[in-house]
């Protein structure tokens, strides 16, 4: 009888040894299955945020590289005209760097014995030698030693009827350091002449490169298309050594590589005996066509991974300690309750990562928004799980608000991912243009590409001059805006006894981007007075239900506006958060919710000088015109270089003014004033012509003669580099053009 309790015990410890082993197996198995996981989804991040790093760096070389391209295009005309007099190119090759000063220098190179007068090899190069007092010295550098003829910028711009960038080089003669060269051959009829180019320093590539980095020990390397080395990071930070194996790596045909799973760029693991990584690069698109790559190590990338492994093995340890006790009972439970914490850690990190970033995407501290007098703005948005798909965005440019407010269909990550990428997108497309509809449309034909699980965005895109309050706008399915306004004679005309006249903007619907890729959007216009504020919000708001299932409603919004009796954006944001949450209290959030508030307070100057004068659409008038300005810089003490500058300035746009506003066989008058409070001029162009928005004017066709070629387009280019800012709105039936010029640090 003993012996069979002894057996019956030995057998029940070996069951529950069993037990314990099986159960310590299986969770090690879930550890192991949830690192692999863990790793693989550490791996496709990694990829997106070397691809998004690789596209940033090349959208800003490219954006560098993009109007270096412009001042030779709008150029070369000018040196072509006057190929034939050798004082005169000299002049066109100053003018081009002159009015550039982020070109290193620029010149043109004729072909051997060109001018019978002057050396067989003749360079006219323009460099700075002087940047703070804009001043540069052209002279010719051609020599037996230097023979240009032999450069690779003369033999590749020789070679093509187009524009070429030439891969960096380092020029001794004339730029002085390493440099890039945008060249155009010249012809005369038919047969070259020589070659125009500009040089452009890649000093300021490493800034750029270096400016920010994935990881603490990442870098970047930019090489040239053949994979010749152009930027490398200081030897500061990584080594010559680690530099050229990775080139060597980038080289080596021999070496294993894989495309990304987006088959934007190519990946190449490394093992070396100090540290293990990947490189991630890819060729930048159009010409120049350099390669970048960004160099990641694993022992970052993975170091929360690590961290993630230890702690759950840790946690195990202590199960296994639990399992002793409860074993018989409970094991299949906490295996359960084990794989289902760690699934939400995971997932719960993953989402708090993701929110971050999102909310970084805010224009909360927008540079352009800083020192802005005329408005005020404040956004919100309050995501109903940890990413939402709302959006908001405010920048200045050129004395106008560009604001956009949106509401992605769906929730989570899908949305979160739209919402940024319209974020971005909304941005790229206002920095060069005005018209809100026309925005809104190049918005939607993005969103209908390859648009395949159906996601469309309601958004409300607004344009707002802050010299004269005339709002632009134009609605995408979204909310109808709110319109505060504190003037007494509307209160008066409506019989509102309010503080405050609350009423919806007059909006049209529109259809929301992302479903009809050729939709035709609408603009509308209003003039925001003195002191109003629009409210715009999504759908967050006026959908939120309280315990009963109400819905808060657009009719408690407007109610709440009209009482809160203030304009100012900060509060109307806040007492709508405060006021939704008392009427839902005991709910949860079921939208994601986003305010955008934007209160127009333009300031009233004081002028130290406001004088006027009016022309006839004739260019003979220009000579008053000068005479006027010369009268108006001598009062105001400004130096004469830049008293000519703004000559030049008023001039052009006046005379672009007297083209096209009234066409050939009409009159009409063109009326000026100048402005000044002390520290800014403002030119104030008005005209009674035909609606023209000299900004908006296509880029000179260099390319024609200078007979064929219409006026304006270089004229306006002049323009903006010599004005700090231009401002065009047509109001009541008039072009209003305004130039300013900040002057106050350079009087004489």
């Amino acid at each position: 009888m003993e012996k069979g309790n002894k057996l019956m015990l030995s057998l029940r410890k070996s069951r529950g040894l069993l037990i314990i082993i099986i159960a310590a197996l299986l969770l090690e198995l879930v550890s192991a299955t949830q690192y692999y996981y863990t790793h693989r989804m550490t791996e496709e991040v990694l990829e997106k945020r070397a691809e998004g790093e690789l596209t940033l760096k090349a959208i800003l070389i490219k954006g560098m590289l993009n109007r270096q391209e412009d001042v030779l295009r709008n150029h070369v005309w000018d040196i072509a005209r006057n190929a034939s007099n050798a004082d005169s190119v000299r002049q066109a090759v100053t003018r081009m760097v002159l009015f550039n000063p982020n070109v290193k220098g620029g010149g043109m190179c004729f072909v051997p014995n060109y001018f019978s007068s002057k050396d067989r090899l003749y360079e006219l190069y323009s460099t700075w030698y002087d940047e703070e007092e804009r001043k540069v010295i052209t002279q010719q550098i051609a020599s037996e030693r230097h023979d240009y003829t032999q450069s690779s910028f003369w033999k590749e711009a020789m070679a093509v009827d187009d524009y070429v960038w030439v891969d960096p080089y380092i020029d001794n003669e004339g730029a002085g350091g390493l440099i890039t060269s945008y060249a155009k051959a010249i012809p005369n009829n038919s047969e070259p002449i020589g070659v125009a180019a500009i040089d452009v320093s890649l000093e300021w590539l490493r800034d750029t490169i270096d400016n920010r980095h994935l990881y603490p020990s990442s870098f970047v390397l930019l090489l040239t298309e053949d994979g010749q080395p152009i930027v490398k990071p200081e030897e500061s930070r990584v080594s010559n050594e680690t530099s050229e194996y990775i080139i060597g790596l980038i080289n080596d045909s021999t070496v294993a590589r894989q495309k990304s799973r987006s088959g934007r760029s190519t990946i190449i693991h490394f093992d070396t005996d100090k540290r293990d990584g990947t490189v991630h690069y890819a060729n930048m698109r159009g010409k120049p066509h350099w390669q970048l790559a960004v160099v990641c190590y694993d022992d970052e990338v993975y170091a929360s991974l690590s961290k993630l492994r230890l702690r759950m093995l840790l946690f195990s340890l202590l199960a296994f300690g639990i399992l002793l006790y409860i074993i018989s009972r409970f094991a299949r439970d906490e295996r359960n309750l084990q794989r289902k914490t760690m699934e939400q850690e995971r997932i719960s990190g993953e989402l708090r990562i993701a929110s971050g970033i999102q909310q970084e995407l805010l224009p909360d501290s927008d540079p352009s928004l800083a020192g802005i007098d005329d408005v005020s703005v404040e956004g919100r948005l309050i995501p109903a799980k940890d990413v939402g798909g709302d959006l908001y965005n405010a920048f200045v440019r050129d004395e106008k608000l560009f604001f956009c407010i949106g509401d992605v269909s769906g929730k989570g990550v899908p949305s979160a991912l739209i919402m940024a990428i319209m974020q971005a997108l909304f941005r790229n497309i206002a920095s060069r243009e005005n018209n809100p509809a026309h925005i809104m449309t190049q918005l939607n034909e993005m969103a209908c590409r390859n648009n395949k699980s159906n996601i469309f965005v309601t958004m409300f895109i607004g344009v707002l001059d802050l010299p004269t309050g005339h709002l632009r706008y134009c609605n995408g399915g979204h909310e109808v805006p709110i319109l505060i306004e504190d003037r007494e004679e509307r209160r008066v005309e409506r019989g509102e006894s309010a503080q405050l006249a609350v009423s919806l903007l007059d909006a049209k619907a529109n259809l929301p981007v992302g479903l009809f890729d050729d939709f035709s959007y609408e603009m509308q216009e209003m003039t925001m007075q003195k002191g109003s504020t629009l409210f715009l919000y999504t759908d967050g708001l006026t959908e939120a239900r309280n315990a009963q299932n109400k819905q808060y409603g657009v009719q408690r919004v407007l109610e709440m506006m009209a009482a809160a009796s203030t304009t100012d954006p900060k509060q109307m944001v806040e007492t709508a958060i405060e006021q939704l949450m008392q009427f839902s209290e005991g709910t949860e959030q079921r939208d994601d919710l986003t305010m955008l508030a934007i209160n127009y307070t333009p300031k009233e100057e004081q002028y130290l000088l406001d004088e006027e004068l009016t022309l006839l659409n004739n260019v003979k008038e220009v000579g008053t015109l000068s005479t006027f300005v010369k009268d108006v810089m001598e009062r105001l003490n400004i130096g004469k270089k830049l008293a000519y500058q703004l000559r030049l300035a008023l001039e052009e746009a006046v005379v672009n003014v007297m083209e096209y506003a009234y066409p050939a066989g009409t009159t009409g008058d063109v009326h000026i004033r100048v402005t000044s409070n002390g520290h800014r001029l403002n030119f104030i162009i008005t005209d009674s012509g035909i609606a023209f928005n000299p900004t908006e004017a296509s880029q000179a066709d260099t390319t024609l003669s200078v007979e064929d070629r219409p006026v304006g387009g270089l004229g306006i280019l002049l323009v903006r580099e010599l004005m700090d800012s231009i401002n065009y709105e047509r109001t009541d039936g008039k072009n209003v053009l305004t130039l300013r010029k900040d002057y106050e640090e350079m009087k004489e």
